[in-house]
């Protein structure tokens, strides 16, 4: 293949900008999809519903949950589609592009892993698929390779610009990923925050709304030195959370493995788990999005061993549905963990104010498991709608240091071409 010179700086931002706009209108689309899926399926939203127990609404959740694996499993087998993140990673690595082979069989995978209640989230998928897009653009235009893994990051950004309201923190996080040492392509950084920019703004004219700045946190007024110590131990208490789930995840992966080879029964088994969980923890059902807000709300009428049981229980859904074969991320799913974690701290020592014990405890096992603190900690403090970042940053910062033996993605790993750009 013929590749062009490398482009000038204001030519490869016009291209990031068409990539954000790209990837906003597809994110804003499967969006749409994924509302119209759960109201056809389930009634309702999920959240939404006027009580926590759906297995009261569907008393044979266990059946429609496997059929949902079974259906995943089908599509992939005819449609094909990306294998997640950990694989993302790799591609980003070795091939600076993503495979865009299967992007509407990913699509289809996706939305119906997401609509039949998996627990892993909407965010893995559009970083797949927008990425995929951004690597797409980059082949037809036929650009040098690290331009195309410019353009790949900016689809990536664009997707996660969507699914939070903080473009910087989407663009962060899509940079930071790849990495167990946080950002190293920094080359794309302005290019990514152009993309994210784009799909967010893309997103909230067609829409009116934003994913993820919807939650109402409590007050906290003035910050408290001692709440710093608090911080350093919510961050402690996360990661110590985050690496027992990534000890279960791998301890589930070494159990699961004789049955890799027989995918469609492996997909329904794990659709048919997820839904047994559900049936005795309800709220475990689907990503965690809108059941935070139910958690920040009834938390303090849950007790702390309940809300420990369900987050527990969560990660192991949560793993269940990687190992499975469902697609989807972490992220969302584990802010839901993160919340209950904090709620069930601030119970057992009330001096930690709620506030700082929930957005803290978020950032912390989120940032044990993916490795990208100055992505989470914007996105929380945006989120949250909380004046917190610092005790969030120490949090952060804590969990990072803590946990950095432990590997979730294992295809993280610093660049290889870094002397090229000095």
């Amino acid at each position: 293949m013929t590749i062009r010179p490398k482009l000038s700086y204001s030519h490869l931002l016009f291209y990031a900008l068409i990539v954000g706009v790209l990837g906003g209108l597809v994110a804003t689309a499967f969006y749409m999809a994924l509302e119209g899926g759960f109201t056809i399926l389930w009634g309702t939203i999920p959240g939404r519903a006027t009580a926590l127990e759906w297995s009261h609404l569907l008393p044979h959740l266990w059946a429609v949950t496997a059929l949902g694996g079974l259906l995943v499993g089908l599509s992939v087998k005819y449609f094909g589609a990306t294998a997640g993140l950990t694989t993302a990673v790799e591609e980003i690595h070795t091939d600076g592009k993503l495979s865009y082979r299967h992007l509407p069989g990913m699509a289809l995978a996706s939305w119906l892993s997401l609509i039949f209640g998996s627990s892993a989230g909407p965010e893995s998928p559009l970083i797949d698929i927008n990425g995929g897009l951004g690597s797409w653009l980059g082949d037809r235009l036929k650009l040098h390779p690290q331009e195309t893994r410019i353009l790949t990051l900016c689809g990536m950004g664009a997707g996660m610009g969507v699914f939070f309201s903080a473009p910087l923190g989407a663009a962060l996080f899509v940079l930071e990923v790849p990495h167990r040492r946080s950002l190293e392509f920094f080359e794309a950084i302005i290019p990514t925050l152009l993309s994210s920019f784009c799909g967010f703004a893309i997103f909230r004219v067609i829409t009116g709304q934003t994913i993820g700045g919807i939650y109402r946190f409590p007050s906290y007024d003035q910050l408290r030195p001692i709440d710093i110590l608090s911080a350093i131990f919510l961050g402690a208490v996360g990661a110590g959370l985050g690496i027992v789930f990534i000890q279960i995840h791998h301890a589930l992966g070494r159990f699961l493995q004789p049955l890799q080879r027989y995918s469609l029964l492996l997909i329904t088994l794990g659709g048919a788990a997820i839904g047994l969980i559900a049936m005795a923890f309800p709220i475990t059902l689907f990503y965690g999005e809108h059941e935070i807000q139910m958690i920040i709300d009834k938390g303090t009428t849950i007790s702390a061993h309940l809300l420990l049981t369900i987050a527990l229980f969560k990660l192991v859904a949560l793993s269940i549905c990687l190992h499975s074969g469902f697609r989807g991320g972490v992220v969302f799913p584990l802010f839901f963990v993160g919340a209950c974690l904090g709620m069930a701290v601030h119970q057992l020592i009330p001096t930690i104010p709620l506030a700082v014990a929930l957005v803290c405890a978020m950032a912390a096992i989120s940032v044990a498991i993916v490795k990208s603190p100055m992505g989470m900690v914007v996105i929380l403090t945006i989120i949250s709608h909380t004046a917190i970042m610092p005790l969030v940053t120490t949090a952060a910062l804590t969990s990072y240091f803590l946990s950095q033996g432990f590997a979730f993605i294992p295809t993280q790993r610093s660049r290889r071409d870094a002397t090229e750009f000095f």
